[in-house]
């Protein structure tokens, strides 16, 4: 007689699980801050987008206007590399009040007839700029953008 109170109240344990599991719940609100993390995450993966698909026009407009000679030389690289990928790691981003700094890993591959298959690593720190008009103010440390001119090329 027992066995089946326990597995009466058992059943009766299991329905109702089911039963709150169904209701619905509202959904989830985002937090101003974390709809800003979506924004700056789609912004440096736009940068590796635009970048990696050697949109010049597009990837020039989203770096830093104070830096033509980098501009010049991704240009040229653009027209010299095959089969470039960039893949980022963020490691942290710190939210201020208008500024943001996104601290990451990188690393590069890409092909050329003189150097053959390459690949370079560092760590880079952007500061963007703005709150819904994100803009890249300055990069700090390893630019994965330049690497391409760098001396400090290694092969895999």
């Amino acid at each position: 007689m027992s066995a089946i109170k326990n597995g009466l109240r058992l059943t009766a344990l299991i329905g109702a699980l089911f039963i709150l599991s169904g209701c619905e719940h509202p959904p989830v609100k985002p937090t101003e801050d974390s709809k800003r993390l979506h924004q700056i995450d789609a912004f440096v993966e736009n940068l590796r987008v635009t970048y990696e698909g050697r949109n010049y026009q597009a990837f020039s407009s989203l770096y830093p206007g104070d830096r033509p000679e980098d501009l010049r030389t991704i240009a040229a690289f653009m027209d010299s590399a095959t089969s470039p990928r960039l893949d980022f790691l963020i490691d942290r981003i710190v939210l201020q009040e208008d500024t943001v700094r996104v601290a990451l890993h990188w690393e590069f591959r890409w092909s050329s007839d003189a150097a053959g298959a390459v690949k370079q690593r560092g760590n880079a720190l952007f500061r963007l700029a703005g709150k819904s008009d994100l803009r890249l103010e300055t990069i700090e440390g390893d630019n994965p953008f330049t690497a391409s001119a760098s001396d400090r090329i290694s092969r895999p």
